[in-house]
C-alpha cells in the first residue's frame, strides 16, 4: 500500500513539473513579449499549473505587430467540446467574434503551437482575439471563467445520452453536414461506452470517408487490426476508396499501372489484406484499387478471373487500360469471399458496424417493404442500407407517382417512436441520398419525416438535417397547403434554438426560402420573421458575415418595413480586410453553390469563387483544386469518391458548420480574416489544414 501511494504521488508530481515546464516555455519571453509582463500572466499562470478541472488560459503578445491572443487549451483530447460551450458561455460572440467556437489550426513551424500540438494534440486549442478597446474586458471574463468553473461544486460536464441515440445523432450530422457536431458525438460516443474498440474504430472510419480525408483515414492507429478482423463491407469499401484517391488515382491519372503497383505494394498499404476480396460487389473506385491491388500481389491468375467477372457485369469501364493484357477470351468467375456474421448486438452498432453476406440474399420490392423491415430492425434491411451508402451498385428506385409518396406518408405516421428511431438511424440517410439523386417529388413523405423529428429534436445534428428536408421539400413545387404545413413544422419552438450561436443555420434556412419561389407570400414572410426575430433581439452578438447575410436576406424578402436596419457594425470591433484570394466550393446542390458565388462576386469581388458539383474526379476538377488557395467542402450527400478527390489536390481544405449558403459564407470569410490574420506572424499559404 505505502509503495503504491508513493509511486502515485511520484506520477503526480512529475506530471505538475512537466506542466510548469510547458507553461514556462509557453511564457519565454522569447517567443512571447507576454512573458515580459509577470503580473498580467500571473492568474493565468497559476490556473495552468494550479488547475484541475478549467483549461488552461495562456496569453501571447507579439510586440512586432502589438497583436494579442488567448490560447485557450483542452486538458483532455474529448473536452475541446466542453471548453467551446464554456467560451460561449463567457466570452463569445459578445467579445469575440470569431475563435471561440472551433479549435484552431495549429502552426507546427511556431516554437509555442508546435509544443502546444505535442503535449495536448492538434485540436485542443481556442485562439481567442479581441480588440484593443475590449482586451481588458476579454482578460476579465477569462478570469471569470477560470474562477468559476475551479470553484464549481463538481458535477457531469452534460446529462448521459442512450447510446443508441448518440449514434443516431452521430448519423444525422454525417448527413446533415455537419462535421464538427460529428465529430464532438464520437468523442461523446468513446467516453460514455458501450460499443466494441472495433465499432468505434468503424465509426470513425466512415466520418473520415465522408469528410473526403483519405490520407489520414490510412494513417488512423489500429487500421490494420481491423481489417483482420474482417470488417463490414461498408468499411472495406471506404477503404478501398481512401486508398484509390490516395495512392491509385495519381498514377494512374499519369497513365502508369506500375507506379500504382509500386505504392500499393508498399509496407504501410493494407492492400494484402483486401486482396482476397471480389472487386464486382464494390464500387468504381474500390473495384479498379482491388485489380490494381492484385497486380501488385502477383496474384496474376486471380487478375485474370476479377477482370472476366467485371467484364460480364459490364462494368469494363472500371478496369484501367493498363491491364487490357489480362483479359481472357472467356470470362471467369472471380473469387468471392464470405463475410463473416454480426458479433454486436444490433442495437449497439450504427450504420457501420455489422459485416455483410451477399445482398442477394434479399432485396426489398419497395421502400415501403425496406423501411418496414428495418423499422423492425431486420438485418439483412439494415445490411442492404449500409450497401447503398457506399456507392457499391446497391439502388433501390422509388416511385415517382403521388400514391407511392402518399403511402411512404401514410407508413412513417403509423410507427412507434422505437420504430422511427430505426428508421431515422439506419435508413434515413440512403433515402434522402435516393431522393436528392432521383429529383422526385415526395412533399407529403418529407413533410411527415419533419413531423415526426422535430418535436422533440432542437440539436445541431437534427437542424443539420432539417436544413435538408427544408431544401428537398422545397424542390417541390409544394401547394399553398404544403408549404404551409410544412413550415408550421420548421417553426415550432424557434426559440428554443435560434440564438447567436445557431445564426447561420437559422440564416440558412432563411436563405432557402428566399432561394425558392413560394405559392404563399405571407406564410413565407411569416415564417422568415419567426426565425429572424430572436436574431434581430440579439443583432449585437452575431458576427460581420452573420449581421450582413441578415441584412441582405431581410431586404430580399422585402421586411425593410418591419425591421430599418440591423444593428450597425460596431466601430471598435477590430476589422480585417478581405485579401484576393481563389477558393473552390463542392457541393450536391447547385443552388447553394451559385448563391455563395452571386454573394461573393457582389461583395467581395477580389475573391474568385470556382463551383463543383461532380460526383467523381477530373482532370478540370484537378487542376481547380490545385490553384485554390483552399477549398470549401460541403458534406452534405456528398460523394466520397469526388470529397476524397479534391482533398488530395488541395492546398487546404476547409468544412462550413452547415450546408447552407449562409454558413458557406461565413466559412469563407472566415478563413480568408484568419489568413490575414496570420500572414504577418508567418504562417505560410501552403500549410495544409483540416478545419473541423
Amino acid at each position: 500500500m505505502g509503495a503504491g501511494v508513493t509511486s502515485a504521488e511520484g506520477t503526480r508530481t512529475s506530471q505538475a513539473a512537466s506542466l510548469e515546464v510547458f507553461v514556462d516555455l509557453f511564457l519565454d519571453p522569447r517567443h512571447n513579449g507576454a512573458g515580459k509582463h509577470p503580473k498580467w500572466c500571473a492568474v493565468f499562470r497559476d490556473g495552468a499549473v494550479q488547475g484541475r478541472r478549467a483549461p488552461l488560459v495562456l496569453p501571447r503578445l507579439w510586440e512586432a505587430t502589438g497583436d494579442s491572443a488567448y490560447y485557450v487549451i483542452a486538458r483532455q483530447p474529448h473536452q475541446a467540446g466542453l471548453v467551446r460551450d464554456l467560451l460561449v458561455a463567457f466570452v463569445g460572440p459578445s467579445l469575440v467574434k470569431v475563435g471561440y467556437d472551433v479549435p484552431v489550426s495549429l502552426d507546427d513551424t511556431d516554437v509555442i503551437e508546435s509544443a502546444v500540438a505535442a503535449r495536448y494534440g492538434p485540436s485542443s486549442t481556442f485562439k481567442l482575439r479581441a480588440p484593443r478597446d475590449k482586451r481588458s474586458t476579454l482578460h476579465a471574463a477569462l478570469r471569470r471563467m477560470l474562477t468559476l468553473v475551479e470553484g464549481s461544486p463538481q458535477r457531469a460536464w452534460s446529462a448521459p445520452k442512450p447510446l443508441g441515440r448518440l449514434l443516431t445523432d452521430f448519423e444525422a450530422a454525417l448527413l446533415g453536414g455537419a462535421p464538427q457536431v460529428a465529430a464532438d458525438l464520437l468523442d461523446q460516443i468513446g467516453r460514455q461506452g458501450g460499443l466494441s474498440v472495433a465499432n468505434l474504430k468503424h465509426l470513425q472510419i466512415k466520418r473520415l470517408a465522408v469528410l473526403g480525408q483519405a490520407s489520414e483515414l490510412l494513417a488512423m492507429p489500429g487500421l490494420r487490426e481491423v481489417l483482420l478482423q474482417d470488417p463490414p463491407r461498408a468499411v472495406k469499401e471506404m477503404v478501398l476508396n481512401a486508398l484509390y484517391a490516395t495512392c491509385v488515382e495519381p498514377a494512374l491519372s499519369e497513365g502508369s499501372v506500375e507506379a500504382a503497383c509500386e505504392v500499393l505494394a508498399q509496407a504501410r498499404v493494407p492492400i494484402a489484406l483486401l486482396a482476397e476480396e471480389d472487386p464486382v460487389r464494390f464500387g468504381d473506385e474500390a473495384a479498379t484499387t482491388l485489380l490494381i491491388g492484385l497486380l501488385a500481389q502477383g496474384q496474376e491468375e486471380e487478375l485474370i478471373g476479377a477482370i472476366g467477372a467485371l467484364d460480364a457485369a459490364r462494368r469494363s469501364s472500371v478496369i484501367p487500360v493498363g491491364l487490357n493484357r489480362y483479359r481472357a477470351p472467356a470470362v471467369r468467375t472471380a473469387p468471392t469471399t464470405a463475410e463473416s456474421a454480426d458479433d454486436v448486438n444490433t442495437a449497439e452498432t450504427a450504420s457501420a458496424t455489422s459485416t455483410d453476406s451477399d445482398a442477394s440474399e434479399w432485396y426489398p420490392a419497395s421502400w415501403d417493404e425496406l423501411l418496414t423491415a428495418v423499422a423492425e430492425a431486420d438485418k439483412a434491411a439494415l445490411r442492404f442500407c449500409r450497401d447503398m451508402e457506399t456507392d457499391g451498385g446497391t439502388e433501390l428506385p422509388l416511385a415517382a407517382d403521388a400514391a407511392a409518396d402518399t403511402a411512404l406518408a401514410d407508413l412513417l405516421s403509423r410507427m412507434s417512436d422505437s420504430d422511427y428511431e430505426n428508421v431515422w438511424r439506419y435508413a434515413l440517410s440512403p433515402f434522402l441520398q435516393e431522393v436528392s439523386r432521383s429529383g422526385l417529388s415526395l412533399p407529403l413523405t418529407l413533410a411527415q419525416v419533419t413531423a415526426s423529428s422535430i418535436g422533440q429534436r432542437r440539436d445541431p445534428a437534427n437542424l443539420a438535417v432539417l436544413d435538408l428536408l427544408l431544401e428537398l421539400f422545397l424542390r417541390t413545387s409544394p401547394s399553398a397547403e404544403d408549404y404551409a404545413d410544412f413550415l408550421e413544422h420548421l417553426t415550432i419552438r424557434v426559440q428554443e434554438w435560434v440564438a447567436s450561436e445557431t445564426a447561420s443555420q437559422a440564416l440558412d434556412f432563411v436563405d432557402r426560402l428566399a432561394a425558392f419561389a413560394t405559392p404563399d407570400q405571407q406564410t413565407r414572410t411569416q415564417a422568415a420573421l419567426e426565425l429572424l426575430t430572436p436574431l434581430h433581439r440579439h443583432a449585437q452578438r452575431l458576427d460581420q458575415a452573420c449581421l450582413a447575410s441578415a441584412r441582405s436576406l431581410s431586404g430580399e424578402l422585402q421586411l425593410d418595413l418591419v425591421w430599418p436596419d440591423w444593428q450597425q457594425p460596431d466601430s471598435s470591433q477590430e476589422t480585417v480586410p478581405i485579401p484576393s484570394a481563389q477558393v473552390l466550393v463542392y457541393g450536391m446542390d447547385t443552388g447553394v453553390l451559385d448563391r455563395v458565388q452571386i454573394w461573393m462576386a457582389e461583395r467581395y469581388p477580389q475573391v474568385k469563387v470556382a463551383l463543383s458539383a461532380d460526383k467523381v474526379g477530373s482532370g478540370r476538377l484537378r487542376e481547380v483544386a490545385r490553384h485554390a488557395d483552399f477549398s470549401v467542402l460541403i458534406t452534405q450527400c456528398a460523394t466520397h469518391a469526388a470529397t476524397n478527390f479534391i482533398s488530395q489536390h488541395s492546398q487546404s481544405v476547409v468544412y462550413p458548420k452547415g450546408a447552407g449558403s449562409v454558413s458557406v459564407v461565413r466559412a469563407i470569410l472566415e478563413e480568408l480574416q484568419r489568413r490575414a490574420r496570420s500572414a504577418p506572424l508567418g504562417t505560410g499559404r501552403g500549410m495544409r489544414r483540416r478545419a473541423g
